[in-house]
């Protein structure tokens, strides 16, 4: 049977191919064709019959693995491509929304969540409210690939949802140990664990990346490496880094992050090609986590949904998110339609669906049915609604733009 789910897999996977530019002009990405594909799969497996959690006991351990190679790699290209020279307007606009957005967006989320289920409790709140904040460009590629949509707002947008991830990680992981910890499933020294998985990571992602950074120029100096192995040059680093600094102590996405932050490739050509190249083979590896998604996650939970988790993920993604990214982007050039643009395109997806397996590897989810139930909900109405709605509202806002432009 399991040979049968991959043939499926993979099946769905060239038939969207096929027909991608097709399906992205009726709004259909990629990530919901592979939810939908995963979930109707699961029907006849008998997973959406199973009880709340179930589907877990024995399968989490193989979408985490999967998932986890998925997020180091991205983390690693997102930093190891991002260009200081040549972006400076986007740059900005990034800057805005990582640096008061993102803290604000994680703040006023937890309020929300509090407010809404005080239950819930202090820290696991915190919990949902880091998992709900990272935002995935990918479920919104026609914001990216309009040419038409102002440029700073595309490359804003993208380089925020590349670098978020990384910079919640940290933070993120200390939280869910100190959680583990006052469980009683913790070490009793979270603190200090969370301090070396952090630091051992940084340290062996900045010297790795550095070093794998200086022998591809020196590669490319001398020109001793084949343009076919350039390819591969950014899936293999990221790997390479993750995995070393998993055996050595350390966070290993946290050192895929810092690792592409310090490859400082000389040459445009590498670049580019590591880019191009990267995100082909991470698209795979997203396309069979949003499917391990539909297959194994939704049907784990769906049971465990209710109307509160319902208005927390449209509050979270319809206004929250919005308010504070206009917050932060008070005193900028941007129209009041720029502003709510770049405020909805905050999808949650590929990050929150990791750290909540993640979370789920380290605590025991029972007692945590609620946070992760909501989790998975504000991912699975992220997918779809922004899935749908990335083209025409990039549309709208362009039209406007002109409208406005003829008008001054």
């Amino acid at each position: 049977m399991f040979e049968w789910v991959i043939i499926l897999f993979l099946g769905t996977g060239l038939l969207y191919g096929l027909q991608s530019r097709r399906l992205q002009r009726r709004n259909i990405s990629s990530p919901m064709m592979m939810v939908i594909t995963g979930a109707l799969i699961a029907l006849p497996l008998g997973i959406w019959h199973e009880a709340p959690l179930a589907p877990f006991a024995d399968r989490i351990h193989f979408a985490t693995g999967f998932s986890e190679m998925t997020l180091a790699i991205i983390l690693f290209l997102d930093s190891a491509v991002l260009d200081y020279r040549k972006e400076k307007p986007a740059i900005r606009l990034a800057n805005r929304l990582l640096l008061i957005g993102l803290p604000l967006t994680i703040g006023v989320t937890w309020a929300f969540i509090i407010g809404l289920h005080p239950s819930i409790g202090i820290l696991p709140a915190l919990i949902l409210a880091l998992i709900a904040s990272p935002t995935d460009a990918a479920l919104g590629r026609p914001v990216l690939e309009n040419k038409s949509v102002p440029d700073p707002i595309r490359q804003g947008i993208n380089i925020e949802s590349g670098l978020n991830d990384g910079l919640v990680l940290p933070i993120f992981t200390a939280v869910v140990l100190l959680e583990a910890d006052l469980v009683g499933e913790g070490s009793n020294n979270w603190l200090t664990e969370a301090i070396i998985e952090i630091s051992v990571g940084a340290g062996v992602g900045l010297l790795a990346g550095y070093v794998i950074g200086q022998i591809v120029n020196h590669a490319v100096t001398t020109n001793t490496i084949l343009d076919r192995f350039e390819r591969l040059l950014g899936v293999l680093s990221a790997l390479f880094i993750f995995f070393l600094s998993e055996k050595l102590g350390g966070n290993g996405f946290v050192a895929a992050f810092a690792g592409g932050l310090a490859l400082n490739i000389f040459s445009e050509k590498v670049r580019e090609t590591i880019e191009s190249f990267g995100e082909a083979e991470s698209e795979l590896l997203t396309m069979l986590t949003f499917f391990i998604f539909g297959l194994v996650v939704i049907p784990a939970v769906y049971q465990l949904w209710t109307w509160e988790m319902l208005i927390f993920s449209i509050v979270s993604l319809a206004i929250l998110r919005p308010l504070c990214v206009w917050i932060c982007m008070i005193g900028s050039p941007y129209s009041l339609a720029e502003k709510l643009y770049v405020g909805w395109f905050g999808p949650r997806g590929i990050a929150s669906v990791i750290y909540l397996l993640i979370m789920i590897t380290m605590i025991d989810p029972k007692g945590y049915e609620s946070l992760i139930a909501a989790a998975v909900m504000i991912v699975a109405i992220s997918v779809t609604a922004h899935g749908l709605s990335a083209a025409p509202l990039s549309n709208m806002l362009v039209r406007h733009l002109a409208k406005k432009g003829a008008r001054s």
